[in-house]
């Protein structure tokens, strides 16, 4: 483990890249970083191992393997940035730090420590949103990427201050207390802040605003990293969290899931009249996420599994479909459906990309999406049966908005947008089928996520 996090910091080798050949080592060494990792995940199935400052357990080594396989597909698939010279050296330091900041905090036993290092990732992303964003707009994107966030763990950090003064410690492998009130809404409020930095950064809806504003005006490079990774530093605090304190204020817990079955009905809507596919895109992630933070919440080993295969599972379609989303907008200048239309006769590499993704992200079998849809449901149906209509609801639409999705981009006459020379080269269906593939594979290893 100390020699994968050793190798982000000689990869400064290949930021002075000037040729393309250093280019793609650069994205293949985060492949070989993700090889170096593999044995620790079968080693740690079942045993939690301690080394100096770091903690690794199965899941956060899923977790750090997921960070490498998704850092290297932003390297590959950010090809332009490499022809164009749009300050690539400065695009891979930012990259690779970013990494380095998530796998460290994957790999903290200290709650402290692990607030420093999740409010450090917001700069690299924030960086990437300014520096390479598309449009005028992304100024204000960023503004409200870091207001949401960093008001957001102010709380958690109070929070933490009363967990020291009770405990004397942070460290998650001991036992933690949770500080004496004299009140149970003291102790209510406390239990809000400490899971509200998660919820933000997850996020659940009425504090879901910052996403598809900073989705929209990030390239392709910080759309896949905020999907596929900065999603689930808050779905793996909450998962801690929910570890460290079962079954705790489970009053608020039900306020909680309710609030994100109900909002991912609204998202879900939403998705039905975007016309924007990235759009589109992050508001069908806030849905998947509500799913998984009402199954992560109700405290079950059914629904904390299919909480850990959920952020998996969305993290390789949903970062496909902004690599496609990408793709059609250099295609035909726009992200608008209604002016992309018609890629089925030119581009059909393209369109069947995209269905194949959109099948994952409907949750279509045989893929990771829908053991973990089962999971999150039977265990949020554990809680209160009547839940079947939020969750009924959101799984007809994901099926609805993902084929609305498809139809919308490759049915349709030609728009004189989109030129008719356009085509799919090697690489884009290497990295096509590098989010496809473990999404239908990690089916057959969903016993390790339980």
């Amino acid at each position: 483990m100390l020699a994968s996090i050793l190798l982000s910091f000689f990869m400064y080798l290949f930021f002075f890249v000037n040729s393309k050949f250093k280019w793609y080592c650069m994205g293949w060494s985060f492949l070989f970083m993700f090889f170096m990792i593999l044995p620790y995940f079968y080693s740690s199935l079942g045993i939690s191992y301690v080394f100096f400052e770091f903690f690794v357990d199965s899941f956060s080594i899923s977790l750090a393997l997921l960070s490498c396989w998704i850092c290297s597909l932003m390297i590959i698939g950010s090809w332009n940035i490499f022809v164009k010279n749009l300050n690539k050296i400065s695009f891979s330091l930012v990259v690779s730090v970013l990494n380095l900041l998530i796998i460290l905090m994957f790999m903290q036993k200290n709650m402290f420590i692990l607030y420093l290092f999740f409010e450090s990732s917001l700069i690299p992303t924030m960086i990437l949103i300014l520096m390479w964003g598309y449009q005028p707009e992304r100024l204000q994107a960023g503004m409200y990427f870091i207001i949401y966030t960093v008001v957001g763990a102010l709380p958690f950090l109070l929070s933490l201050v009363f967990l020291f003064k009770s405990n004397g410690h942070l460290t998650m492998l001991l036992e933690i207390n949770f500080p004496f009130f004299y009140s149970d809404s003291a102790k209510s409020l406390w239990w809000v802040f400490l899971l509200l930095a998660f919820l933000i950064k997850l996020p659940i809806f009425s504090v879901h605003l910052w996403l598809p504003k900073a989705h929209v005006e990030a390239p392709v490079a910080g759309s896949m990293i905020l999907a596929a990774l900065l999603l689930k530093l808050g779905g793996y605090g909450l998962v801690r969290m929910i570890l460290i304190f079962p079954k705790f204020n489970s009053e608020i817990n039900l306020f909680f899931i309710s609030l994100g079955l109900v909002g991912g009905v609204i998202t879900s809507f939403i998705c039905l009249r975007q016309v924007d596919m990235k759009s589109l895109i992050a508001y069908s992630s806030i849905g998947h996420m509500g799913m998984m933070v009402s199954g992560v919440l109700s405290s079950t080993y059914w629904g904390i599994s299919g909480g850990v295969m959920m952020m998996v599972g969305h993290a390789f379609s949903s970062s496909g479909l902004f690599y496609l989303a990408n793709l059609i907008y250099e295609k035909s200048n726009s992200r608008s459906m209604l002016i992309s239309k018609g890629f089925l006769s030119i581009v059909p590499g393209l369109s069947l990309s995209l269905f194949l993704l959109c099948s994952v992200n409907m949750a279509a079998p045989p893929s990771l999406n829908l053991l973990s849809e089962i999971s999150l449901i039977i265990s949020v149906l554990y809680l209160y049966f009547w839940y079947f209509i939020p969750l009924g609801i959101m799984s007809f639409l994901a099926g609805v908005y993902s084929l609305f999705l498809y139809s919308s981009t490759q049915h349709g006459k030609i728009s004189s947008f989109v030129s008719p020379f356009c085509s799919m080269k090697m690489s884009h269906y290497m990295l096509v089928l590098l989010h496809w593939a473990p999404a239908q594979l990690l089916v057959f290893f969903g016993n390790s996520f339980f």
